[in-house]
């Protein structure tokens, strides 16, 4: 990551810090595809995995519906991890996290080239406090509809 850019992540955490010491919330929300107009939901991950865990077929199964049904529409893959381990480790987790998503959706017939994938690592987290709880919802792939 460049210095210009590990600036940049520093600059938005200190803003999402001191925002959350104003409004003294500690969950932020975030645009996501989840119940969006999309009709893309995001999945879930364990701590320190990125396979499809089972419970989470059926939304890829929609998801891929829904992408045959918009045959126009690409998406984005966004793989997050939450807070533990190093910028570095977190960026190659996220990354096999949205890439593994791509798989299940292009074996379930989705066109490879209407799928692309990024990944946040840990600086996009949608719960800011510092337990499993918000730990959980941070492990996720958003699809976002493009």
């Amino acid at each position: 990551m460049s210095t210009t850019k590990r600036l940049a992540v520093v600059v938005i955490g200190l803003a999402l810090v001191a925002g959350l010491a104003v409004t003294g919330c500690a969950r932020k929300t975030t645009k996501t595809a989840g119940g969006g107009a999309s009709g893309l939901q995001r999945i879930q991950f364990d701590f320190d995995k990125y396979n499809i865990k089972s419970e989470y077929e059926g939304i890829l199964k929609s998801n891929a519906n829904w992408l045959q049904s918009n045959k126009k529409t690409n998406v984005v893959i966004e793989g997050n991890c939450d807070e533990r381990g190093t910028a570095e480790y977190n960026i190659a987790l996220g990354d096999r996290r949205a890439k593994s998503a791509k798989s299940y959706l292009t074996n379930l017939g989705v066109d490879v080239s209407r799928i692309s994938t990024i990944s946040y690592g840990k600086e996009r987290p949608i719960a800011a406090c510092h337990d499993e709880s918000c730990w959980s919802q941070n492990r996720r792939d958003e699809f976002v509809a493009k």
